[in-house]
C-alpha cells in the first residue's frame, strides 16, 4: 500500500500518460481519422467536419504538450533544463502546435472553403472564374502543405522526447 501512495504522489505516472496521449492522439488523428473521413465522406462534408476537428486537435496537441512538461519528474518543469534534448523537443511540438492551432489551421480551413465557394458557383464568367480558383488552390496548397509539414514536425519531436525520456528512466532519473 506504501508503495502504491508514493506512485501516486510521483510525478512520472502522470507523465507518462500525458506523453502517452500526446503521442497517440498525434498518431491517430493524422494517420487514422483524417484517411478514414477523407476516403468515407463526401468533400463538402469532410471540410465541415475537419473544420471542427482540427482545431481541438491542435488545442489538444498544445495542452497535453504543456501538460507533458508540467509533470516532467521528479521537479515538474524544473526538471526541463537539466535535458535539452527534453526541453528542446517539447518546445518545438508546443511551437509547432500553436501555429497550426493558431495560424496554418484557421488559413486553411478559411482556403478550402473560399475555393470549394469558387468552384460552386455559377455566377462569374469562367475566365474570371477560374483565375479566382487557381489562386484559391493556391493558397489552400501552400497552408495545407505548412500545416502538414508542422504537423510531422511535431510528431517527430514528440517520438525525439520519447527518446530523451527513455534514456533519463534508463539513467534512473
Amino acid at each position: 500500500m506504501d508503495s502504491l501512495l508514493r506512485t501516486v504522489g510521483n510525478l512520472l505516472p502522470y507523465h507518462l500518460l500525458s506523453y502517452g496521449a500526446l503521442l497517440g492522439t498525434e498518431l491517430y488523428q493524422s494517420f487514422v481519422n483524417t484517411k478514414i473521413c477523407f476516403q468515407a465522406l463526401p468533400m463538402k462534408e469532410f471540410i465541415i467536419l475537419q473544420k471542427r476537428l482540427f482545431p481541438v486537435y491542435f488545442a489538444t496537441q498544445v495542452g497535453l504538450t504543456a501538460l507533458t512538461a508540467a509533470t516532467c519528474p521528479p521537479y515538474s518543469i524544473l526538471s526541463l533544463p537539466r535535458n535539452p534534448w527534453s526541453a528542446g523537443s517539447l518546445a518545438v511540438t508546443g511551437l509547432m502546435g500553436c501555429l497550426n492551432w493558431f495560424v496554418y489551421g484557421p488559413k486553411t480551413t478559411t482556403t478550402a472553403l473560399v475555393r470549394r465557394a469558387l468552384q460552386e458557383s455559377e455566377n462569374i464568367d469562367a475566365d474570371s472564374n477560374q483565375s479566382k480558383v487557381d489562386r484559391a488552390n493556391r493558397n489552400f496548397s501552400r497552408n495545407h502543405a505548412m500545416v502538414i509539414h508542422l504537423n510531422a514536425i511535431a510528431m517527430i519531436a514528440t517520438v525525439v522526447y520519447g527518446f530523451s525520456l527513455s534514456s533519463t528512466l534508463l539513467a534512473g532519473l
